[in-house]
């Protein structure tokens, strides 16, 4: 059975705990990115952020019975961003380890730069986080809608135009527009919901 195609609320989390294999991969090619970055900010030269991602993708498959999103506060980004900062920590242990003891100090505090997952991070950085991943997650449902449908939800929702505004120039009426805004953001939630933070 596809879900992949359906509206329905069957989450991506419950066809990734059915090991839904294109599931899995939609979930990987939305964060991967992210995870890249992070990496990346703590430090991780290109071949240890390769090696650290394929870690926190095998701790996320491994750990996805454990994320709940009904707790409050609780994002997928941001357990996302626990497993992450976890895997670079062990990453810099087993470096420190492996190098004997010698640049333990040095190991020890690219450990403690790494920017803590429970505080807040800058309100800029996080904005542009959840903007990044909304963006692939809105690429990866395009080819389901009709150009007008598309172009009517993402001048309203995107651009912030209005929709009276939208309906004249794309010659629609202003529920047409709203009901594509409707339409995409539907979409979006039963295919994504469930791992992104989505505009109302």
């Amino acid at each position: 059975m596809s879900h992949a195609t359906d509206d329905t609320s069957y989450s991506l989390i419950d066809r990734i705990r059915e090991h839904d294999q294109a599931a899995w991969e939609r979930l990987v090619d939305l964060y991967a990115p992210l995870v890249a970055a992070w990496c990346r900010q703590a430090g991780l030269n290109e071949c240890d952020a390769d090696d650290v991602m394929q870690e926190v993708f095998a701790s996320v498959l491994r750990g996805m019975s454990g994320f709940r999103r009904d707790r409050d506060g609780a994002t997928f980004r941001g357990w996302l961003r626990v497993i992450a900062r976890n895997c670079i920590s062990q990453h810099f242990r087993k470096v420190s380890r492996q190098a004997g003891g010698e640049g333990g100090t040095a190991a020890w505090q690219r450990i403690e730069s790494i920017p803590d997952d429970l505080v807040p991070t800058d309100p800029t950085t996080e904005a542009s986080e959840i903007q990044s991943v909304l963006q692939r997650g809105l690429q990866m449902i395009r080819a389901h809608f009709e150009p007008v449908t598309w172009q009517a939800f993402w001048q309203v929702v995107v651009d912030g135009r209005a929709a009276v505004d939208v309906a004249s120039d794309l010659k629609i009426s202003a529920g047409a527009v709203r009901q594509a805004k409707y339409k995409v953001l539907r979409r979006l939630r039963a295919e994504l919901g469930d791992v992104m933070e989505l505009p109302s």
